[in-house]
């Protein structure tokens, strides 16, 4: 097993080792009346290429980050994305998701329902990641760069304008006896 990550505390009634293997076997680790409606959950993700891991555990630990803690030491050993889902919070832990990407798939979570809870939390991991952002990005700057040319090209032409004008201007007051002068013919 990898070594536990500076400051990361694991409560002493955990087995990590437990929870490895019980990983290992089919992604989950829940009471048994919870794990089919987890397994589907875990097997949803893998379909659509993710590598998700679930833990249910009904302890309240007096510390929230006690499962995140979980979540990153199992997360070290198996990869992909371990969520932890406790009585009274949510730890996660992924290479797969950024922590923005985890900590808003937890929002209104239904904590009080595990499988439920999975499900949402599969549901908001795999479709934040829909939006190709590099090409929102990219389209953005392509419109930014067209509306500064066009913007270039109308003052462009504004300037000219008043550059004709001006040099009209010009030459009408330098003629012999000016521009307000009568015309001598």
């Amino acid at each position: 097993m990898a070594p536990t990550p500076f400051l990361t505390i694991i409560p002493p009634d955990v087995d990590l080792a437990e929870l490895q293997a019980g990983l290992a076997d089919d992604g989950v680790v829940a009471p048994p009346e919870m794990t089919p409606a987890i397994v589907a959950a875990v097997s949803q993700a893998r379909a659509d290429g993710y590598d998700v891991h679930f833990v249910v555990t009904d302890t309240i630990y007096p510390k929230i980050t006690y499962y995140r803690d979980i979540a990153t030491e199992l997360q070290s050993e198996t990869g992909g994305t371990v969520i932890v889902l406790g009585g009274n919070y949510v730890g996660s832990s992924s290479d797969e998701f950024s922590r923005v990407e985890l900590e808003n798939a937890t929002d209104n979570l239904a904590i009080s329902n595990p499988p439920q809870a999975a499900q949402q939390m599969v549901d908001r991991l795999t479709g934040q990641s829909d939006v190709p952002w590099t090409l929102v990005t990219i389209g953005l700057i392509a419109v930014v760069a067209v509306g500064a040319v066009i913007a270039r090209k109308l003052q462009l032409r504004k300037g000219t304008s008043a550059a004709e004008v001006d040099g009209t201007a010009e030459s009408v007051a330098s003629r012999p006896g000016g521009s307000d002068s009568p015309d001598p013919r």
